[in-house]
């Protein structure tokens, strides 16, 4: 008997707690007869977004417009003429750069072909200096090393040359 009491009133349970779930969460809105409740704002009558065009911008102040001569905040100034002595000595400071740097990739290139197996007309062997007995890994080291550098003193030498107000047109 006591089974059939618990085993009713689970099943009552388990009916009761859906019921409950479905009821609504929301608690009604509040009456308008008490004055105290303000009523909520309606969606429908907040006003319109404005929406902005070229002619409301231009009677605008404060509003910056690209291409507007008379917002403009700041005054370009006219660039400085670069010292042609200066000029001339970075070009040719970079020219032997550049010289160098191109010699040491043709032997960078040289040297991998070497390594690679590749027939190579020298055969590791220089007239005028002899047979080179340096191992070609640790000569393609030391070449990379100095490819490196050289390319660091070419950047140095743009960013003195950016700095001092010199166009990379004027140093080719």
């Amino acid at each position: 008997m006591f089974n059939r009491i618990l085993t009713g009133l689970t099943f009552v349970v388990f009916l009761a707690i859906p019921c409950l779930a479905q009821t609504d969460q929301n608690p009604p809105p509040p009456s308008t007869d008490s004055g105290t409740a303000a009523p909520a704002p309606n969606p429908a009558t907040t006003p319109p977004k404005k929406v902005w065009t070229n002619d409301d911008l231009h009677g605008r102040t404060g509003v910056s417009v690209v291409g507007d001569k008379r917002s403009q905040n700041y005054h370009m100034s006219p660039a400085q003429t670069a010292d042609p002595a200066t000029v001339s000595r970075i070009r040719k400071s970079l020219e032997k750069l550049n010289a160098q740097l191109h010699e040491t990739n043709s032997k960078l290139a040289e040297l991998r072909n070497f390594q690679s197996g590749e027939n190579v007309n020298d055969g590791g062997r220089q007239i005028n200096k002899g047979l080179n007995r340096v191992p070609v890994d640790q000569q393609i080291a030391q070449l990379e090393s100095s490819k490196k550098k050289l390319e660091g003193q070419i950047g140095d030498l743009q960013d003195e040359a950016r700095k001092k107000g010199i166009d990379p047109g004027q140093l080719r």
